[in-house]
């Protein structure tokens, strides 16, 4: 029985190495949105900390300049807030456009691959009725010998 071998196996191979850097670059995509989402929860946790020492301190008396300082404190807070939650956007953006390449390097990936199995199943099939024919072309040869040959 011959080997098979698919002609379109340096594809295959090129599709599945596009999928894998396709796969790679998704999940450091992931890997930054995770870390730009830890950013945002630290200004939140930054913020709440802020207005908590604000109305703690306002408890008591304290001067005008340290009201400002607190103030000017918040502001650079709420600020650097809304930088990582548009950095947070434009990364979770990026996720989903990689994602969908990923899902798009994927299905062409296994397309190729399923047409391979399909191809090594019509192979073997074949291969296996070509030596079926052989071996009755055999059998029916001896008999046909041992009829005229007595």
């Amino acid at each position: 029985m011959r080997s098979f071998t698919f002609r379109l196996e340096t594809l295959l191979r090129l599709r599945k190495n596009a999928r894998d850097r396709a796969l790679a670059e998704y999940a450091m995509s992931i890997e930054k949105r995770e870390l730009a989402e830890s950013k945002v929860e630290e200004a939140d946790l930054y913020l709440i900390k802020l207005n908590k020492s604000l109305s703690a301190k306002s408890q008591r008396l304290f001067l005008g300049n340290e009201m400002l300082a607190f103030q000017e404190q918040i502001k650079n807070a709420k600020i650097l807030k809304d930088k990582f939650v548009r950095e947070l956007s434009s990364l979770s953006s990026i996720e989903s456009s990689r994602r969908n390449v990923f899902l798009q390097k994927e299905a062409d990936f296994k397309s190729l691959d399923r047409y391979k199995e399909r191809k090594a199943g019509e192979h073997l099939a074949y291969e296996l009725k070509k030596e079926e024919k052989e071996q009755e072309d055999i059998i029916s040869s001896r008999f046909v010998f041992n009829r005229a040959h007595p």
